[in-house]
């Protein structure tokens, strides 16, 4: 079985500017791309799991989206790096009236870990989750993955006792997660 290291998009590897979809609007984090070939180097299967409510909004299309991953996929490899999946949910439950996507794909739902993880052959208890948000690592701890709190422009807004019940470091970049974490820990 395959170890992963699950990443939330907006806040965590890219800034968020607040519905991001062109590459105009993107800008990496500090530190992401470095913190992406470290996980490559360490054979992570580098998995992304995005809420992306701006398609059920009607802010953008579902095109938009895949058209920026493309996009990302085509700078990462002037830096020899590969995501090797990326999963959206592009619904949200105040815009889905028809129920047209099943809840779970979207966080804190547990879906499009769940569908990583068949498709790639994860294992949950060897794998990580960074994320700005509560609701990208409540899936996390339901699935037994070791998650990272990023602060981000959301960080206000989050349950810090939520945080602290749970154990979850904070750190201020993906960057940071991998160069200070203890990986070889052997009781994670």
């Amino acid at each position: 079985m395959n170890q992963a290291f699950f990443l939330d998009r907006d806040g965590t590897i890219n800034v968020d500017y607040n519905f991001v979809h062109t590459p105009g609007e993107w800008s990496w984090c500090d530190g992401a791309i470095a913190a992406l070939r470290w996980m490559q180097e360490q054979n992570y299967k580098i998995i992304v799991v995005t809420n992306q409510s701006g398609i059920a909004r009607g802010r953008y299309s579902e095109k938009q989206v895949q058209d920026l991953h493309c996009w990302v996929d085509q700078q990462l490899e002037e830096h020899s790096v590969t995501i090797d999946d990326w999963y959206y949910a592009p619904h949200h439950p105040d815009y889905d009236p028809n129920q047209l996507y099943h809840p779970e794909d979207r966080k804190p739902g547990t879906g499009m870990f769940q569908k990583a993880a068949e498709k790639h052959d994860i294992d949950f208890n060897r794998s990580y989750m960074a994320g700005d948000k509560i609701s990208d690592l409540q899936p996390a701890v339901n699935l037994g993955i070791t998650p990272f709190f990023i602060r981000s422009r959301h960080e206000p807004s989050q349950d810090k006792e939520w945080l602290s019940q749970h154990s979850i470091p904070t750190f201020d970049n993906i960057n940071q997660v991998v160069n200070s974490f203890d990986f070889n820990k052997e009781n994670r």
